[in-house]
């Protein structure tokens, strides 16, 4: 492709070099969490998350295909992102956890309300967003959830957003510029 360098080294392991050269970028951590089909609270630590869009505000989570919080979305009314705070690394940890199936989530010890639609939104974290499903994209083995946000909120104080970097949770270091 003309103005792209190439490389005559074929790849030898495409997805594992990818896997470790995208960790090298660093993410906001945050919590979806919606309503599963009987109306349990589920949750799961993300890190692909962006805004996509201000007319309509919009915004998108990626996740991945076999976990349960991906089905309980498609049939859910609402899902939230709160994001995490530098000192909710426990929260992080515990959305981020392995699951057996039939494992549920109880969030009872982190301070919550519930939104629109009836999912948890963490009241503790820097910012949230609530968001009604608007379209759904597959992306090999995850799913890019889009979503129309009805409601946002701030909340930060003086405390740090929660960054994850290099497999690691950390907190943003100097302001530069």
């Amino acid at each position: 492709m003309p103005g792209f360098p190439t490389s005559s080294r074929p790849a030898q392991r495409p997805a594992a070099d990818f896997r470790e050269a995208v960790a090298r970028l660093a993410g906001g951590v945050a919590l979806l969490t919606t309503l599963d089909p009987i109306g349990r609270d589920c949750g799961l630590t993300v890190t692909a998350v962006s805004s996509v869009s201000l007319d309509p505000p919009l915004a998108l989570v990626c996740v991945k295909k076999d976990g349960f919080v991906h089905d309980a979305l498609f049939v859910a009314d609402g899902w939230s992102l709160s994001m995490l705070a530098d000192d909710q690394v426990e929260l992080a940890r515990y959305g981020a956890r392995s699951r057996a199936p039939g494992d549920r989530d109880d969030f009872t010890g982190w301070p919550t309300r519930r939104a629109v639609h009836g999912e948890l939104v963490l009241t503790s974290g820097v910012a949230a967003l609530e968001c009604e499903p608007y379209d759904w994209l597959d992306a090999g083995d995850h799913t890019i959830a889009l979503g129309r946000v009805v409601r946002a909120t701030t909340d930060a104080g003086d405390r740090a957003a929660l960054i994850h970097v290099d497999r690691r949770y950390a907190r943003p270091g100097d302001v530069l510029g």
